[in-house]
C-alpha cells in the first residue's frame, strides 16, 4: 500500500467487507486519534481499529462496506459509503450510509472520525418508530 486512498480502501474491503484484522497492524499509528462516538480510546491505535470492525461485524451479519464517493485532500481521505448486510437479532436486511474522514501522515492513519447512520438502522430493525408522513 502505497497512498493514502489505498490504505482507506484496505480498512474497508480487507477489514470491515473481509474482518482481516491485520489490517489495523499495517494503517494504523500506535497514537491513533479516535473521534467516533463509542469507540474505544484508551489503548493503541491498532486495538481501536480491530474493535470497530469486530463490533461493526458482529452487528450487521454478513456486512459488506462499499465506497460510493471519496476524495483525498493532503493528508485527508474522506469518504461516503454504504454498508449492507443483516441485522443478527431481527434478522432484517438493512442499508446504511457511512462517513469517514482519515488523516494519515508517514504512511499510517493517525486520526479518524466515523458516522454511521445509527438511526436508520435502528428505524430499519424496528427499534425506533417509522418516521412521520409528511403530507
Amino acid at each position: 500500500m502505497s497512498t493514502n486512498l489505498e490504505r482507506f480502501r484496505a480498512i474497508v474491503e480487507r477489514g470491515f467487507s473481509r474482518g482481516d484484522l491485520t489490517v489495523a497492524d499495517e494503517v494504523c499509528s500506535e497514537t491513533l486519534i479516535e473521534h467516533e462516538y463509542l469507540s474505544k480510546a484508551d489503548v493503541p491505535g491498532p486495538q481501536i481499529l480491530k474493535a470497530q470492525i469486530e463490533d461493526a461485524r458482529h452487528s450487521i451479519k454478513d456486512l459488506q462496506l462499499t465506497i460510493e464517493a471519496i476524495v483525498e485532500s493532503g493528508d485527508t481521505v474522506w469518504a461516503r459509503s454504504k454498508a449492507t448486510g443483516i441485522d443478527p437479532r431481527s434478522g432484517k436486511p438493512v442499508t446504511i450510509d457511512v462517513m469517514d474522514i482519515c488523516r494519515f501522515a508517514d504512511g499510517k492513519l493517525v486520526e479518524h472520525w466515523g458516522v454511521p447512520d445509527r438511526f436508520a438502522l435502528l428505524h430499519q430493525i424496528g427499534a425506533l418508530p417509522p418516521p412521520a408522513k409528511r403530507m
